[in-house]
C-alpha cells in the first residue's frame, strides 16, 4: 500500500452529529437526503464544497444518530455554504418541523491528510 502524507486540499471541515428521537425519524431524514442530496450537493459544490458525506452512527446504543461531514476548500466557501444551508432549511421548513433532531456541530481545520 502506498501511503502519502500530504497537505490537505480541504481547508475547513464541518462535522454535524444528528441525534434523532426515533428510528422512524432518522429513516425519514435519510429518505429526505436521498431525494434532495444530489441537488443540494451541486449547489454547494458551486461555492466550494469539496465533499459531503452522510454516515450512520452504529455504536450509539439505544439511540439513532447520523453524522454529516462537509469539507470546504477555504473559509470563503464555508461562509457561502452557510448561506446556502440557511436557505435550504428555510425552503424546506415544513419537513424539518416534522422531525425532532438534536444537532451538535464542530468546525475544524484540516492539519494532516493521509491518503492510501
Amino acid at each position: 500500500m502506498n501511503e502519502q502524507n500530504s497537505t490537505p486540499s480541504a481547508k475547513l471541515i464541518s462535522h454535524v452529529l444528528l441525534d434523532f428521537s426515533s428510528e422512524a425519524e432518522m429513516e425519514l431524514f435519510i429518505n429526505y437526503v436521498e431525494k434532495t442530496g444530489a441537488n443540494f450537493y451541486e449547489n454547494m459544490k458551486k461555492i466550494g464544497l469539496m465533499r459531503f458525506r452522510l454516515n450512520q452512527v452504529w455504536n450509539k446504543e439505544g439511540g439513532f444518530a447520523l453524522s454529516s461531514l462537509f469539507e470546504y476548500k477555504d473559509e470563503n466557501a464555508y461562509l457561502k455554504g452557510q448561506k446556502v444551508i440557511e436557505k435550504h432549511f428555510k425552503e424546506n421548513e415544513n419537513f424539518f418541523k416534522k422531525i425532532t433532531v438534536k444537532r451538535l456541530t464542530t468546525r475544524t481545520f484540516n492539519l494532516l491528510d493521509y491518503n492510501y
